[in-house]
């Protein structure tokens, strides 16, 4: 059950903002997409808010998780200037494949091990690589049969780009005819340098930034991708308080490029929000990505507004 009435109730698709009209010869561009498309109702009725009546200009579908039905249906009736990829997860439910296919991706229950079992066996090569790339291929082929076609692709804690994962993730994609993608590469600005977009010790930071830069010119060379991913400026970590105020520096500070920020609007739902560990930042995100101080921002900083079709 949602915390409110669906968003869906109330709005047409024409009332929703098509990317790119606020301004359209700036030479920057920012992609605002939602991930967990489908992970729940409420979570997915908070994507769709936020497009309809914010800044969201595409988000990522997960395809075996309790609400991508529903999104599918929203997607197909309600909300159709929607830019939508698919976000590939390899840590949450059950696999797309029967479970005894991918037996060093789940657990005895035919689920999918945690995130942090998972993060540690795609670091050591403990996942097999011709189980990860058959997954991915069989989530992007359910996507193709609800008839939806991803604009791009990206993953569920970002695990694609883990060594065992990224090795596949590319000619996963490319086999179904995707070939835009996130970024590996994640920037801050101002930039204090020292690889400070990315969290962790002096040494951890510098080698993450070398990696994700070899990553995308390397395995994820020859797909379409953003310049690099925004990371929040190191002086709002943790704040969740200030999470509007770290938006909005970004955006002020934003270079010419393009770039893409991901977000994870939703609304709480109950059976749900209790094992959701982002639920709170959920909250917060729907209500700034909804409110007229971030567009006003992009306005002011004359940034396009864009999609993935747009690269």
């Amino acid at each position: 059950m949602l915390a409110a009435p669906s968003p869906l109730q109330d709005i047409s698709p024409i009332e929703s903002r098509a990317p790119g009209t606020i301004k359209s010869t700036s030479s920057k561009r920012l992609i605002v997409n939602a991930d967990d498309l489908g992970l729940s109702r409420g979570i997915t009725d908070g994507i769709f808010l936020s497009h309809l009546k914010g800044i969201v200009t595409s988000a990522s579908l997960m395809v075996n998780q309790p609400a991508t039905e529903y999104a599918v249906k929203c997607l197909r009736d309600d909300v159709r200037s929607l830019d939508v990829g698919i976000h590939l997860n390899l840590c949450q439910g059950r696999p797309v494949l029967p479970p005894k296919s991918v037996p060093s991706l789940v657990g005895e229950n035919g689920c999918f091990l945690a995130p942090q079992v998972i993060a540690r066996k795609l670091m050591s090569w403990q996942a097999s690589t011709k189980e990860i790339e058959a997954e991915f291929c069989a989530q992007i082929d359910r996507m193709l049969s609800y008839g939806l076609t991803p604009s791009h692709a990206d993953s569920h804690h970002r695990f694609h780009i883990y060594p065992a994962a990224a090795v596949v993730f590319g000619r996963a994609i490319r086999s179904r005819g995707i070939f835009r993608a996130r970024s590996a590469k994640k920037r801050t600005w101002p930039d204090p340098g020292l690889g400070a977009a990315h969290a962790g010790s002096f040494y951890r930071r510098v080698a993450v930034k070398a990696y994700n830069h070899v990553l995308q010119s390397a395995l994820f060379q020859g797909l379409k991708a953003p310049d690099a991913g925004v990371a929040l400026h190191p002086r709002f970590r943790g704040r969740l308080d200030r999470l509007a105020d770290a938006w909005c520096f970004a955006i002020e500070n934003m270079p010419p490029g393009t770039y893409e920020i991901w977000c994870h609007p939703g609304f709480r739902e109950k059976g749900f929000s209790q094992s959701d560990a982002l639920y709170l930042q959920r909250e917060v995100e729907l209500a700034m990505l909804t409110d007229s101080r971030l567009s006003a921002a992009i306005r002011r900083a004359g940034i396009n507004l864009v999609n993935f079709q747009a690269l």
